[in-house]
């Protein structure tokens, strides 16, 4: 399945320097002293802030970036990290989520029952709550269900998760195991920043 929506046509080629400075500086600020794991996810919000859609972090595309990042190895990945759109959600009641940047902890879960994905679980995490003009309505911190899975074709498919194009989850999905797997990690650190990153 190919994307109907904004992608790049490359994946992330930010450097192993680069992105562990990133994650570091991310890691103490939440963290202090404590060291940065050895093993973790980074993403950053508009990291082709410039080159997709509108300058500045878009919507309802694919302009952000996820690093797998090990001891020896680092790979790049094209995704979102923002609800596809703003506003109440289709069932009313709440605004949409956007995860906020910070340090947080994820696993291995099934999502919405259908397939194997990742995500907070019952780790709590921070979002803003986002009225239909881009304003935040109300921070929130608790369960909220932020997941890490596929996206769409036609849209990002998030009510406030990150997501992947459809052409790369599986790719992604398959390694992020395999890095887990191999390291023994039943909880990964997911480190979301804004961007761009340099």
């Amino acid at each position: 399945m190919i994307s109907m929506i904004p992608i790049p046509k490359s994946r992330p080629r930010a450097t192993r320097r680069l992105v562990m400075a990133t994650a570091e500086e991310a890691w103490e600020k939440s963290h202090g002293s404590n060291p940065l794991p050895e093993t973790f996810v980074l993403a950053c919000r508009g990291y082709y802030s410039k080159t997709i859609g509108e300058p500045g972090n878009d919507i309802s595309c694919y302009d952000d970036s996820f690093h797998i990042v090990t001891p020896t190895e680092m790979t790049g990945w094209n995704g979102n990290t923002d609800p596809s759109r703003y506003g109440l959600r289709p069932e009313g009641g709440r605004y949409m989520a956007r995860l906020q940047t910070g340090c947080w902890q994820f696993k291995s879960l099934i999502h919405r029952g259908k397939y194997q994905a990742f995500g907070q679980g019952d780790s709590p995490v921070t979002v803003d709550r986002v009225q239909w003009d881009g304003a935040v309505a109300r921070t929130e911190t608790g369960e909220f269900g932020i997941n890490l899975h596929r996206g769409g074709v036609n849209g990002t498919s998030s009510e406030g998760c990150c997501t992947l194009p459809p052409e790369q989850w599986v790719a992604f999905r398959m390694e992020l195991n395999r890095v887990l797997g191999s390291s023994g990690l039943k909880r990964f650190a997911f480190i979301l920043v804004d961007g761009p990153i340099s």
